[in-house]
C-alpha cells in the first residue's frame, strides 16, 4: 500500500506534473462558464492539480489525510487554505462548497457510494462534483503495490448510475487521457475519465 507521507517529498515527478496540468485544464473546461465560487480538492496530495486552479475560484480548500502532502502544498503556496482530514470519517458538518474535485483518489475509497453521497452532502445546490480517475482495468495500475485493496478503476455505467442514485440531477462521464505505465519492464496502458455530476 502506498505510504503517502513517505512519498510526499519526492512525489512531484516530471510526469506527474505534466499529467496534473492536463487534468487541471480538463476540470477547468467544466467550470469555466460558472461563477468563481468556493471549491474543495479532496485528496489534494502535493497540490499538483489544485494549484493550477487557484485563480479559477474565489476560495479553494486543499484537503488531504496526509500531513506531509499538505506540508508540500504550503511550501509551494504559503497562503493556501489546507485541512488535514479524511472527510469520509470526520467531515465538518458545516462544510459547504460550490465545487468538489479530486484526481486519482476515488479508487482508493472502498465504499464508492458512501463517498459520492458524502460529496453530494457537502455541495451547495447547483454545485459540481468533478472526479478524475482510472477507467476499469485489470489491476496493472497498482502492480507496484500487491497489497492494494481499492478499486481497479471504474466502469462508466456503474459510476454514472451511482451518481444519479445518490441524488445528483445529472452526470456525464468521458475518457480524456491515455498513457502507459511501466513497472518491472512491463508496459500497461491505462486511461483516465472525468465525471461531472451536478447537484
Amino acid at each position: 500500500m502506498e505510504n503517502f507521507n513517505a512519498m510526499a517529498v519526492d512525489y512531484d515527478t516530471d510526469n506527474r506534473i505534466r499529467r496534473a496540468k492536463i487534468i487541471a485544464n480538463k476540470i477547468r473546461e467544466h467550470i469555466e462558464a460558472e461563477p468563481k465560487k468556493s471549491a474543495l480538492e479532496y485528496g489534494c496530495g502535493t497540490g499538483l492539480v489544485g494549484l493550477n486552479l487557484m485563480n479559477d475560484f474565489e476560495t479553494l480548500l486543499f484537503v488531504d489525510s496526509s500531513p506531509e502532502m499538505l506540508n508540500q502544498v504550503r511550501q509551494k503556496r504559503p497562503a493556501a487554505l489546507t485541512l488535514c482530514a479524511d472527510l469520509m470519517e470526520n467531515a465538518p458538518t458545516n462544510l459547504k462548497v460550490d465545487c468538489i474535485f479530486s484526481s486519482l483518489v476515488l479508487h482508493h475509497i472502498k465504499n464508492t457510494e458512501y463517498a459520492l453521497r458524502h460529496f453530494y452532502d457537502m455541495l451547495n445546490d447547483g454545485g459540481h462534483l468533478l472526479i478524475v480517475d482510472v477507467d476499469e482495468e485489470d489491476g496493472s495500475f497498482h502492480a507496484k503495490y500487491p497489497d492494494f485493496d481499492g478499486h481497479n478503476g471504474f466502469a462508466h455505467s456503474y459510476l454514472n448510475k451511482l451518481a444519479l442514485k445518490v441524488g445528483f440531477k445529472k452526470a456525464t462521464i468521458k475518457t480524456f487521457y491515455h498513457e502507459v505505465k511501466v513497472f518491472n519492464g512491463n508496459e500497461s496502458p491505462y486511461s483516465l475519465f472525468i465525471l461531472n455530476a451536478v447537484k
